[in-house]
């Protein structure tokens, strides 16, 4: 009875020790890894890497973001996503009026295109931050120490507990 107490105040003592924005609730599935950033990355581009591979765009992130089912890092996703459909459909902009406009003077014309142009690219800077902050998101919680409490009886009617703790390493 002594040590179902003890088991007990070591996880209560090392859950009040996480991080507080994290609920310690929360189901993280044991396969999701860190998603990590290149050196050298600015707001108008990153390179990501998980699992060692280099991800092609930040959409391929979208998998393990649904997976981790962070409410914060899908929110930030999400809006990555759209404020990329709006920088790609702005940048149409320019190609719509070219297309549809049979008598364009020179004048509209550089005032639309780059106009789209500084649109497209402010909103390419929006979805990179956003999507820069799921990333922070998720890895806070991935990265978060996780304990578990396992109690399990055994064929001669006594009751054996186990506390766990999965504490990342972060390799140089």
């Amino acid at each position: 009875m002594k040590s179902l107490i003890l088991s007990l105040l070591v996880v209560f003592i090392v859950s009040l020790g996480s991080r507080a924005q994290i609920p310690s609730f929360q189901s993280i599935p044991p396969h999701l890894e860190r998603i990590e950033q290149a050196p050298g990355s600015t707001i108008l581009g990153t390179t990501f890497f998980y699992k060692g591979r280099r991800l092609n765009s930040p959409f391929s992130m979208e998998v393990p973001m649904l997976e981790l089912n962070d409410p914060v890092a899908n929110r930030h996703f999400k809006q990555f996503r759209t404020w990329t459909t709006v920088g790609r459909l702005t940048g149409l902009a320019s190609v719509a009026y070219v297309l549809f406009n049979r008598t364009p003077n020179q004048q509209t014309r550089r005032a639309v295109y780059f106009g789209s142009l500084v649109a497209s690219v402010g909103f390419t800077m929006l979805s990179n931050y956003q999507v820069n902050k799921a990333v922070r998101r998720y890895n806070a919680v991935v990265g978060t120490p996780r304990v578990g409490l396992m109690m399990m009886p055994t064929e001669y009617n006594a009751t054996v507990v186990g506390v766990g703790m999965v504490v990342p390493f972060r390799g140089e």
